[in-house]
Parts: structure tokens; sequence; C-alpha cells
């Protein structure tokens, strides 16, 4: 794949922890995890997967192109016992804000995880292994 990549010149960034501090590209969907995204670094010719998170600054294009892949890229929303979309209550709550962090972080876990500290569960898309109160 990468020996004939056609690389768009304005789906360029940089990643704010990475060893080479050169212009990276996307070029797609790696089909790995949920909000993760394949990118291309030039500089050590070889493709690698990211998130937005991970990003310290990016073009305009780049950054609607990752608007519209994480949008695309949504887990559903909860199924009731019937296998009908839960719309409201708390199943549904919890998945929006997962979402929402889904947005601001690119990542999300299955399954169900708790806080290591107080045992609060954790939403899909927060990164930590704390909860928000208890990282502060």
């Amino acid at each position: 794949m990468i020996d004939n990549l056609d690389i768009d010149e304005n789906l360029w960034f940089y990643l704010s922890d990475d060893d080479c501090m050169e212009k990276h590209f996307i070029i797609g969907n790696p089909h790995t995890f949920h909000g993760r995204i394949m990118g291309y670094c030039p500089e050590k010719k070889t493709s690698f997967y990211f998130s937005i998170k991970e990003i310290k600054s990016m073009s305009i294009q780049t950054e609607y192109w990752i608007k519209g892949f994480l949008s695309g890229n949504e887990p559903e929303a909860p199924l009731d016992e019937d296998g009908d979309t839960i719309y409201s209550g708390e199943k549904y709550d919890f998945w929006s804000k997962s979402i929402q962090l889904f947005h601001e972080y690119g990542y999300w876990h299955k399954g169900e995880r708790l806080c290591d500290i107080c045992g609060k569960k954790l939403y899909h898309s927060w990164p930590h292994l704390q909860c928000e109160e208890c990282i502060k």
C-alpha cells in the first residue's frame, strides 16, 4: 500500500509527542479501532496509526477531514432488549457523553471500565484509568 501512495498535500499534521518533527499526512482509515487514523511519515517512509488527541497542529482541511471521519466512525447508540435504538435515559446519556469525548480524544474502549481509585464507571472514550474527579 505504501509503495503507490497518492498523498493529499492538504491533509498534513504534526504530532505532539513524536521523535519526527516533520509534516505527516493522513492516508485513511486503518480499520483497527474506532477513531484511529492512518498517517504517513515521508521522512521515515512508513505508515502509522494515531488519534486526534495526538495532533499538535494541522491544516484546516485535516481538521475537517477528521471531523467527518470521527462522525462516520461513531459507535452505534445503545439498544433496548428488542434491538431498537434508545434515544433517552441513563444508557443513552452515558453513550452521548462518550460520543462527545470520542470527538475530543478519538478513543473508544469497548466494554465496561471502572476508575482505579473510586470504582466509578468510566466513559467509553475517557482515555485515563481514573475518572475526572480522581484525576484532579
